[in-house]
């Protein structure tokens, strides 16, 4: 599977759409990226791995830098601001 294709199937799957293609779901995530945010978290909250606010925001840019080529150009650093303002609720 293409990294494109494994990037698809992850955001279908975080934000619970069965989207064609990157372009609609990075247009979705463009749109409310409030929403990828809250799904990185709670991925974050489920991780054994992660223990701490700091472990979670290292697990969340991980994702992103994964997602991130998939995404409209400055799209990114809205799901990480977005996600930063949730994660500060954690201390």
């Amino acid at each position: 599977m293409s990294g494109d294709a494994i990037r698809l199937t992850q955001l279908r799957r975080m934000l619970g759409e069965p989207f064609a293609d990157l372009a609609a779901a990075g247009g979705a995530v463009e749109r409310a990226p409030e929403r990828l945010a809250s799904a990185l978290v709670a991925e974050a909250a489920a991780s054994d791995d992660v223990a701490s606010v700091e472990a979670a925001r290292a697990y969340v840019d991980e994702r992103l830098a994964v997602l991130a080529p998939s995404l409209p150009p400055g799209t990114a650093e809205r799901v990480r601001a977005a996600a930063a303002a949730a994660l500060a609720a954690w201390a």
